[in-house]
């Protein structure tokens, strides 16, 4: 195994451990803990990923507020059994849950060990009773509806193309196209897949976008490009591959050190989280619609093969290589960008501003540590870490991000507000 992959194994089961003592003030961030602790297990997809940790919040928010009546639900309008203990709802839901969809793919005994522990912090009793029932209510309602989201129901088509400007797959694996279908499932809170779409992108045979791809062939090359140290070590810090919290948990993980901070109770922190993840997963069905409809192909492919008679302001270098591997899916608009937009925003609206300073670190550069004296700054980062990584253009960045700014402020603005 290698000794950052190791270093990795050691801490999720560290985590797993020890996330009661940690979380110990707040069931919310306890069981945040044990869900980015599973999505690294799971290794989905960051759209699957976002979907899951989006099914997991709201149906902790929903079990909460139905406590509370603070708030308008997602889903499940139904007050609480009276008394009902809340870090019990809290628990059962999050466990209904992540049994029905992280289970299979992770650890089931991890999950099973959360739970008895979470509960054992629980004293005994009618309210601990209550709440237990009432937090699986909720969670089996969230997951019947979203279980018709069409998340699980690949669309079979042609995806790849020859055509100068169009997608197709990358060395040096070839991999096939992944999850086409996602921009068809149905939102949690957008009134449709399109409304957050990107304008159309630069035309191939434009100056502008000869522009775009000779930034890419200058800074995103693996070898030789025009980039700073630390520009070059932002493609592996928010690269959230796979066996990581991926790109909608790197946020969760920014989230839950915003919340100690600020000692949110388990009402506001279920609320924040909901909202969060909600966005995140938006994001990913919004940008993976954009992505799907124009079907653009990566820098890569256009740095290597556009002919100068498609382009004439073009210069091809056939001996391109990405600093980082481009992903199985049309380039236009950034994922990560759009995430990191939703994200940043989401979490500035929710705290009143985005003059926040913090740091986080990283799955993929373990023992790194990065500080920001804004949200934003952070977003920007990341998203620009996929140009330095030479996979996207600074037009699939920059898109991405505004998509991801417009659909958080459309989720809070639309989703869990204030009961008047």
């Amino acid at each position: 195994m290698k000794p950052h992959r190791l270093f990795l194994t050691i801490l999720t089961i560290f985590a797993l451990t020890s996330g009661l003592v940690q979380g110990a003030d707040n069931s919310v961030l306890y069981w945040n803990s044990q869900a980015l602790n599973a999505t690294r297990l799971a290794r989905n997809p960051p759209p699957m990923s976002s979907l899951i940790l989006a099914t997991y919040h709201v149906a902790i928010f929903d079990a909460v507020n139905g406590i509370t009546h603070s708030h308008h639900s997602w889903l499940v309008n139904d007050p609480a059994p009276a008394g009902a203990d809340m870090d019990a709802a809290v628990a059962s839901a999050a466990y209904t849950v992540m049994s029905a969809l992280w289970s299979p793919t992770t650890n089931p005994h991890n999950l099973q060990v959360a739970y008895e522990n979470a509960l054992a912090a629980i004293s005994d009793g009618q309210a601990k009773t209550d709440g237990m029932a009432w937090g699986k209510h909720v969670a089996e309602a969230v997951l019947a509806k979203r279980s018709t989201s069409g998340f699980d129901k690949p669309i079979p088509g042609k995806y790849a193309s020859n055509e100068p400007g169009k997608w197709r797959e990358t060395a040096p694996s070839f991999r096939p196209v992944l999850l086409p279908f996602w921009g068809k499932v149905t939102p949690f809170v957008m009134k449709s897949q399109d409304q957050f779409r990107a304008p159309l992108p630069n035309t191939v045979d434009s100056s502008a976008y000869a522009e775009e791809i000779a930034y890419i062939n200058k800074v995103g090359a693996r070898d030789g490009a025009d980039r700073t140290e630390y520009q070059t070590l932002s493609t592996p810090f928010w690269m959230d591959d796979l066996g990581t919290a991926t790109p909608p948990g790197h946020w969760n993980v920014i989230a839950e050190d915003l919340a100690r901070r600020n000692h949110l109770s388990v009402p506001d922190a279920a609320r924040l989280f909901a909202l969060l993840n909600i966005a995140e997963a938006d994001a990913a069905i919004s940008c993976w619609e954009t992505k799907f409809f124009y079907s653009t192909w990566r820098p890569e492919t256009a740095i290597r093969e556009m002919d100068t008679k498609v382009n004439a302001s073009a210069k091809p270098n056939a001996d391109f290589i990405p600093n980082l591997a481009s992903p199985p899916f049309p380039a236009y608009t950034s994922g990560h960008s759009t995430f990191s937009g939703a994200g940043a925003r989401m979490l500035a609206l929710y705290f009143g501003t985005d003059d926040i300073e913090f740091s986080v670190t990283s799955d993929g550069l373990p023992g790194a540590v990065r500080s920001f004296k804004k949200l934003s700054d952070a977003q920007r980062e990341a998203g620009m870490s996929r140009v330095w990584g030479g996979i996207h253009t600074m037009q699939d960045n920059i898109e991405g991000q505004k998509a991801g700014v417009k659909i958080a402020d459309w989720t809070f603005e639309n989703s869990l507000t204030a009961v008047k």
